[in-house]
């Protein structure tokens, strides 16, 4: 008798531990029934034949229906017409299997559902397939679907936007780099890497610091990195305009010459996070500019040269604009010619000189004291009426300064001394 009281304990303390894992059982369901219930995802239990059996009510705020109106209806029958795949996708891994094999999680997987209101809502869902420990046969699965039409419109939104922008940058007519905080490369266009004559690989990873830029300025010096006009921006928070660059090009082994600008952007905090850059190619003026140098000079020395006519007696024919570089240039041509043909007279044409200032009226009569002191003497022959009005309205005193009127008069002049 003692021996059956003893299991009939025993078999009790059994029970009531069943009965409380039981009871533990449910109150972990219930809690799992109310999180779900709160979830702002939405829950679906579907039978292996796809009819729903249960569904969260969350689905009134993704999707408009009731619970009760979407229980009992094929889960597979408002997906997107251009979903079907993935439905076809989950059949096939709800046929009856082996415990242990295939995968019982499907997703996550991005798809529409159609709302109520006949609109495509875009959601994020995750499949649990619940199969029969023994025989793997389905008993139903569970979907889970997260509202992420938001994102998706904005991202599609921020792709449009990008492939905007893309699309501006390549058909403005200037170079344009984005560059970040550190002076990194972010963004840029088609035309800037022609013009730096890069490659999309070649210009990633560099910023404004990498010395294969071999930047120089207009006067052929160096221009380090921290000069560069995006490093100025993003140091100072302030615009950089109109720098002019030389920029090393790889690909031709040449230099090509920049008008740069920089502009700063800031975030909120005020903090410059990207700076945008523009710059257009002037090497074709630049290569202008140096040519026309050249030619001026050119024409200059050879406007400007001391020709002798007979035995101590000079011309040198005016040509042109006067300025203080050229005017110290015609009075050294002037004094080496007096002493190399041992000049006594120096005849000055200025019939081709196309306008007279102050510092022309300035230079006559430095060249006339200068040749004096070398014991020579200076006419000067081809004076226009515009130019004797100019010269005289200007009050400066030209006496002592032998004038005549054509080179003709100047020469016999000369010969007469």
């Amino acid at each position: 008798m003692l021996e059956a009281g003893e299991d009939t304990v025993d078999l009790h303390g059994q029970v009531e531990r069943l009965k409380r894992r039981v009871a533990q059982l449910e109150r972990n369901d219930a809690i799992h029934q109310k999180t779900i219930e709160a979830s702002p995802d939405v829950t679906f239990r579907f039978d292996p034949e796809a009819l729903c059996n249960y569904v969260s009510p969350a689905i009134a705020d993704v999707l408009g229906y009731t619970p009760e109106e979407h229980v009992g209806s094929s889960g597979f029958a408002i997906i997107h017409p251009d979903e079907q795949h993935l439905a076809q996708q989950l059949r096939e891994r709800l046929l009856p299997a082996m415990p242990g094999t295939g995968s019982d999680r499907f997703g996550p997987v991005l798809s529409r559902l159609r709302h109520k209101g006949g609109h495509f809502v875009w959601v994020e869902t995750m499949v649990v397939i619940i199969r029969d420990p023994d025989t793997g046969v389905v008993q139903e699965f569970v979907l889970t679907a997260r509202d992420v039409n938001a994102r998706v419109e904005a991202e599609a939104a921020l792709r449009v936007s990008e492939e905007r922008s893309t699309a501006m940058l390549d058909n403005l007519q200037v170079g344009v780099v984005v560059q970040g905080a550190r002076s990194e490369m972010l963004r840029y266009n088609e035309i800037a890497l022609d013009m730096l004559g890069l490659t999309a690989e070649q210009i990633e990873g560099r910023d404004s610091f990498d010395s294969r830029w071999a930047v120089i300025h207009e006067d052929g010096s160096p221009m380090p990195g921290d000069q560069h006009p995006v490093v100025v921006a993003i140091t100072t928070g302030k615009p950089v305009r109109e720098v002019v660059m030389g920029v090393y090009r790889p690909a031709s082994d040449s230099r090509v010459w920049l008008l740069v600008s920089a502009t700063p952007q800031f975030d909120k905090s005020g903090r410059a996070f990207q700076t945008v850059c523009t710059f257009t190619n002037i090497t074709a003026q630049k290569q202008a500019e140096v040519l026309i140098r050249e030619q001026k000079e050119l024409l200059e020395r050879m406007s400007s040269p001391t020709i002798p006519i007979a035995a101590g007696v000079v011309v040198l024919p005016l040509i042109g604009q006067f300025d203080a570089g050229r005017a110290e240039r015609v009075l050294d041509g002037v004094l080496s010619g007096v002493a190399l043909h041992t000049a006594r007279v120096v005849i000055l044409d200025i019939t081709g000189v196309s306008t007279a200032d102050a510092a022309f009226a300035s230079s006559l009569l430095q060249i006339s004291r200068a040749v004096r002191l070398l014991g020579a003497e200076v006419v000067v022959t081809g004076m226009t009426p515009s130019i004797a009005q100019i010269l005289v309205g200007l009050g400066i005193d030209f006496r002592g300064l032998v004038t005549r009127g054509t080179l003709q008069d100047g020469v016999a002049f000369a010969l007469g001394r």
